[in-house]
C-alpha cells in the first residue's frame, strides 16, 4: 500500500512540475519573442535531420516525374513544329523555281591558298570585295556547292568548305523533298542530319540547297546519298558524297546576285 502511495505521489509531483514548466515556458515565450523564435528555429532544425531523407526522396520523385512529362511534351511540340516547317518549306519550294542561277550570276575565281592543317575546312581565292564578292555567298565547282564565303578583303576572300565541322546549310533530298542539314567532319566526309527514321531514303538520291538566303539560292546541287548511320532519337544521319572534287579545287565560281 505504501508503494502505491509513493507512486501516486511521484506522478502527481511530475504533473505539477510539468505544468509549472509549461506555464513558465508559455510566459517566457510570450514576454520574450526572441526566445520564442529561437526555440521554434531550434526545434525545426532538430526535426529537419530525421525528416530530410524522406523529403529529399519525395522531391526527387516529384521533380523527376515532372521533368519526364515536360520533356515528352516538348518533344511532341518540336515534332509538330518540324512537320509544320517541312510542309511550309515544301510549299515555298513549289512556289519558286528551284533551278540554280544563270552562269552570268557567278564570279570566276581561282584557289590560291589551302593550308594542309585546315585542308577540309577553308581555302582562299583571288577575288574579293573589289570583284563584288560578299560574305555568305555560295562557292561552286563543277556545278556543285563546295562552300560559302566566310571572310572578304578587297582583292581576296576565304571560303569555308562544306566538309568543315562548323559548316551547316539547309538542304533537301530532291526525290522525296525531305529537308535536313548538311555538315562536315573536318576529314572530308559529309552528313545529312535531321531526317526522320520513317522516311524512305535510298542511295544515289540527289541533294540540293533549300531556301537559305539571297547569297545561297535554292537548287544548287551538293551531292548524293551513299549510306546511312544508325538512328538516334528518331532521326537517321545519312552519309553524303560531294558532287565536286574537293581534293582538286583550282577554279571555282562565287555566286553574285548583283550581276
Amino acid at each position: 500500500m505504501h508503494n502505491v502511495v509513493n507512486e501516486d505521489f511521484k506522478v502527481a509531483v511530475c504533473g505539477v512540475i510539468s505544468l509549472a514548466l509549461g506555464v513558465l515556458l508559455y510566459c517566457v515565450m510570450n514576454f520574450f519573442p526572441a526566445v520564442r523564435y529561437f526555440a521554434i528555429d531550434s526545434a525545426n532544425k532538430l526535426l529537419y535531420i530525421p525528416e530530410y531523407p524522406f523529403s529529399a526522396t519525395r522531391d526527387l520523385v516529384k521533380y523527376g516525374s515532372n521533368w519526364i512529362l515536360e520533356r515528352k511534351t516538348l518533344q511532341q511540340q518540336l515534332a509538330r513544329l518540324e512537320a509544320l516547317n517541312r510542309v511550309q518549306a515544301e510549299a515555298l519550294q513549289k512556289m519558286h523555281v528551284s533551278a540554280a542561277a544563270a552562269k552570268s550570276s557567278y564570279i570566276p575565281a581561282r584557289v590560291i591558298l589551302r593550308y594542309p592543317e585546315n585542308w577540309w575546312s577553308e581555302a582562299k581565292i583571288n577575288k574579293g570585295s573589289a570583284d563584288k564578292v560578299v560574305e555568305g555567298a555560295a562557292v561552286m565547282s563543277d556545278g556543285y556547292l563546295v562552300g560559302r564565303i566566310s571572310r572578304v578583303s578587297k582583292h581576296s576572300a576565304w571560303f569555308e568548305l562544306i566538309t568543315s565541322s562548323s559548316f551547316l546549310i539547309a538542304a533537301v533530298i530532291d526525290d522525296t523533298r525531305d529537308l535536313g542539314v548538311i555538315t562536315g567532319d573536318n576529314k572530308g566526309n559529309l552528313n545529312m542530319l535531321y531526317i526522320t527514321s520513317d522516311r524512305y531514303v535510298t542511295k544515289n538520291m540527289r541533294i540540293s540547297t533549300s531556301l537559305i538566303g539571297d547569297q545561297v539560292p535554292p537548287g544548287l546541287m551538293i551531292g548524293h546519298i551513299i549510306g546511312r548511320e544508325p538512328a538516334k532519337e528518331g532521326y537517321v544521319p545519312f552519309k553524303v558524297a560531294a558532287g565536286a572534287h574537293l581534293t582538286q579545287l583550282y577554279n571555282v565560281e562565287v555566286y553574285s546576285e548583283d550581276m
